[in-house]
């Protein structure tokens, strides 16, 4: 992926991660308690459960397209620009199963 599709992941994202963000502030700025049992009824919440999984895979896509970037401008040696292409896509994946294992739990 490069050129339009990239930047438009990027920017995209950005905004959504943005947008969330200010949301989740507000949610806990009038928070009645900030006990586990009260973010478990949060999260029951399609919406809100809904919102917050598409902040993720945006959070992933985000970091996915940005690191690659980074690494495919700076690191020039091939075999070392795909090991750690390989490194920050097993970590951006496992750190995507971690969260939604996480996730289902909580909820």
């Amino acid at each position: 992926m490069s050129g339009l599709p990239a930047w438009l992941i990027q920017r995209l994202s950005a905004l959504y991660l943005a947008g969330f963000t200010v949301y989740a502030l507000v949610r806990l700025a009038m928070a009645d308690s900030w006990s586990h049992t009260a973010w478990s009824d949060w999260l029951a919440a399609p919406l809100n459960a809904v919102t917050l999984w598409l902040a993720a895979l945006a959070l992933l896509l985000h970091a996915w397209v940005g690191g690659r970037d980074v690494l495919l401008d700076y690191v020039h040696p091939l075999g070392l620009r795909v090991v750690m292409l390989t490194v920050l896509a097993g970590w951006l994946l496992g750190s995507g199963i971690w969260f939604g294992a996480t996730l289902l739990e909580v909820m």
